[in-house]
């Protein structure tokens, strides 16, 4: 093999260095984040599943605002997660 071939093949190899030298984070805001962020998470699923369970009820009842509730749970389901992500996002900003 000619040193071209070398170059060429060295080219071609991944990057094995080890890549946790490059990220570099606290373990303590770390899990503080994750706890803060589970609890809020597991928060909104129930909420969301309790509104849907909610809305099923109120349809098999036939109750007069089950279409209202389940719009609520449509909308839950879509602002619920985005306000949990609001959070979590300002509370990273102190950290």
């Amino acid at each position: 093999m000619s040193s071209s071939d070398n170059k060429n093949n060295k080219a071609l190899k991944p990057n094995t260095s080890n890549s946790k030298d490059t990220i570099k984070t606290s373990d303590n805001s770390t899990k503080k984040t994750g706890l803060f962020t589970r609890i809020f998470a597991i928060l909104g699923l129930i909420v969301i599943v309790g509104l849907y369970v909610l809305s099923f009820v109120a349809s098999v009842s036939d109750w007069e605002n089950s279409f209202g509730i389940f719009v609520g749970a449509l909308a839950a389901t879509i602002f619920v997660p985005i306000v949990i992500y609001l959070i979590r996002l300002f509370s990273n900003k102190d950290s």
